[in-house]
């Protein structure tokens, strides 16, 4: 039997993005065929040249044709791609625009909204809290967040036996079809519920989980589910007694070298220095009472409660910086002991994942690599933007990759696999990388 490759195993988790490691708003995604040709934008496309900022690609040209072309055709104002070997920055390039309205180009180390990839971050953060002896993976989660529990218990009895590692897993229960919706991307509908008003924070969206019914008994099966990293935030707030942002920027990127990361905004007008503008293809009403309908990216659910499921903005190049701290082999500091390490990227024990060439481990999805480190990987979706993060271990080969505009409705699927299709194949095609570390060029 001829085994996949690597990169045709990647793309195929790709077609299941938005429910597999996507954070994502539309659920009709998923629907569609990853065999699905010409998209829909390719009627809008340019042949306008598309600028380049950066250091030279010095032997890295193939970039340089496949990320232009792939704006093109799916009509993406801009991308930032960086790649890093052996622990080094070899390559970075900002491609197209930033902000289509003043003509700004983006920059290798431009801001973007990473989406999911913030799970990843939650899941180290959480993982340094079980080594620091603050929290165990058996831990329940709703004794150490009972302050968020109806007086006469949560609707479901349930809800007090999941665990630590079941959140991070995506084993809890949580499924969005129970629910009716994905409640991180209905924050009008949430606070309203809880009779406070819009748009709902962090900590009103678990307030409203404690009344909603799990999917499945927990540890017994898997369902992405963003909630449970919204809930996984919760308990790095009731343990460190810290807010989120401030714990994970403190213990976790400062060490790294990383000051430029923080938790986005909802409001265009409100976005950070040197984030990008993201361009979607329609309105919704804001979350915000009496703003009435925005641009999609600036209004389908509310940034700052997705802080440690999908709410971070960043840069390509401090994604390497982080991913350089979680493979002990690569980088000047480790955040986690290689006990930890093997629990993070270890096979959970449930039947969506028996004899799978790839699975769901600790905020990360993993690509066993035989007797070398496993590929870990997570891509990051959201109205406007879309982001991809891999390290292959057996070649410690890292990339990471964020555009400010997606593919709209049910060309989503299709869009994630080619955009991991284009990224991973150019990867491929480079035999040799410049011998040269840029990191320090991008403080």
């Amino acid at each position: 039997m001829i085994r996949p490759s690597r990169r045709k195993v990647l793309a195929t988790l790709g077609a299941s993005a938005v429910g597999f490691v996507g954070c994502s708003a539309s659920s009709s995604a998923s629907t569609t065929s990853p065999k699905t040709t010409t998209p829909e934008t390719a009627t809008s496309t340019t042949t306008a040249e598309i600028s380049t900022t950066g250091p030279p690609p010095a032997g890295v040209e193939a970039f340089e044709d496949a990320v232009p072309a792939f704006l093109r055709q799916w009509n993406i104002p801009g991308a930032s791609v960086a790649v890093a070997k052996e622990g080094q920055l070899v390559f970075t390039r900002g491609y197209g625009l930033a902000d289509k309205q003043c003509g700004a180009p983006v920059q290798p180390d431009s801001l973007f909204r990473i989406g999911s990839i913030s799970k990843p971050v939650t899941a180290v953060v959480t993982l340094d809290l079980i080594e620091r002896g603050q929290l165990a993976l058996d831990d329940s989660v709703f004794e150490i967040l009972d302050q968020f529990l109806p007086d006469d218990g949560p609707t479901d009895h349930r809800l007090t036996e999941t665990t630590v590692r079941q959140h991070l897993r995506h084993t809890a229960g949580w499924d969005n079809a129970e629910i009716g919706f994905d409640p991180m991307f209905a924050p009008i509908q949430v606070a309203e519920t809880e009779g406070v008003e819009p748009p709902a924070s962090a900590d009103t969206t678990v307030r409203f989980l404690t009344d909603q019914r799990l999917g499945y008994d927990p540890g017994t099966s898997y369902k992405y589910a963003n909630i449970g990293y919204c809930t996984l935030g919760r308990v790095i707030e009731a343990v460190t007694d810290t807010a989120y942002e401030s714990h994970v920027r403190e213990n976790i990127l400062s060490p790294l070298g990383i000051s430029r990361m923080e938790i986005g905004a909802t409001r265009l007008d409100d976005r950070l220095e040197d984030e990008v503008r993201y361009y979607g293809h329609e309105t919704i009403e804001s979350p915000f009472p009496g703003e009435g309908q925005v641009p999609r990216p600036y209004g389908a659910g509310h940034l700052p409660a997705h802080d440690a499921n999908g709410g971070w903005v960043g840069s390509a190049i401090d994604l390497l910086r982080f991913v350089r701290g979680v493979d002990r082999r690569l980088g000047p500091r480790n955040l986690l002991t290689a006990e930890t390490l093997d629990q993070m990227t270890a096979r959970p024990n449930v039947p969506n994942w028996d004899g799978a060439q790839q699975f769901y481990g600790m905020g990360w999805g993993v690509i066993p690599n035989g007797d070398t480190a496993p590929t870990l990987w997570h891509d990051g979706s959201l109205p406007g933007s879309y982001g991809f993060l891999s390290h292959s271990g057996n070649n410690d080969l890292t990339i990471a990759a964020l555009f400010n505009r997606r593919a709209p409705g049910r060309q989503l699927q299709t869009f994630t696999v080619q955009a991991q299709e284009m990224l991973l194949e150019t990867l491929r095609n480079v035999s040799t990388w410049p011998d040269r570390d840029l990191f320090d060029q991008f403080p």
